[in-house]
């Protein structure tokens, strides 16, 4: 049985920084607690929050501890967000109904940050502009739409896995990167 801390270096060794959840204005604590928790688990490292109509507040039952092994990056206006996505080379897909690209045929030889809106209005129009596309999960069903974290979950799992696959293993962070977030988690014990 691995030790403590065997676990969190072979944990630090998967995470990815290349694939983002983007959460916009997400009203729903249940909704922002379970994507942080789908993030930790498929080993996504950071997590935007653009908190420009809605405060972000994670109910902790639901997230089960995700949020201290998960980078928060909170930021007042999505403007913002999106040009600090930008400025490390992320390609920004928004989650819509009647996106262009398939969910299975999410791209993973570049950085890709997903953006998931609002459980009522969506992705603000302003914010739909700075996008570079937009993706969706096929309905086959009468439902029109799922819920936000189940469609961030599906989302974020093909992001990672074709991410993984382009990488050719399993995690993205260099050693050094690797060693500052195992310092990181060792304090959090």
């Amino acid at each position: 049985m691995a030790t403590r801390s065997e676990r969190l270096r072979q944990v630090v060794a998967t995470r990815l920084r290349s694939v983002v959840a983007v959460c916009v204005n997400i009203q729903n604590p249940h909704n922002v607690a379970a994507i942080l928790r789908t993030c930790e688990a498929l080993g996504i490292l950071e997590v935007y929050v653009v908190e420009e109509d809605v405060p972000f507040r994670p109910a902790g039952q639901v997230s089960q501890g995700a949020e201290r092994w998960v980078r928060l990056l909170r930021f007042r206006r999505g403007e913002a967000a999106f040009a600090a996505l930008r400025a490390q080379g992320f390609r920004i897909l928004a989650a819509s109904p009647k996106g262009d690209l398939p969910v299975e045929e999410l791209p993973g030889e570049e950085p890709l940050a997903l953006v998931f809106g609002n459980e009522v209005e969506g992705i603000p129009p302003k914010l739909l502009a700075h996008c570079d596309g937009t993706f969706r999960i096929p309905m086959w069903g009468l439902t029109e739409s799922l819920n936000v974290s189940v469609a961030a979950g599906i989302s974020l799992y093909f992001a990672a896995r074709a991410r993984r696959q382009a990488l050719g293993r399993a995690g993205d962070l260099t050693p050094a990167e690797q060693e500052a977030l195992f310092a990181e988690y060792i304090e959090r014990i």
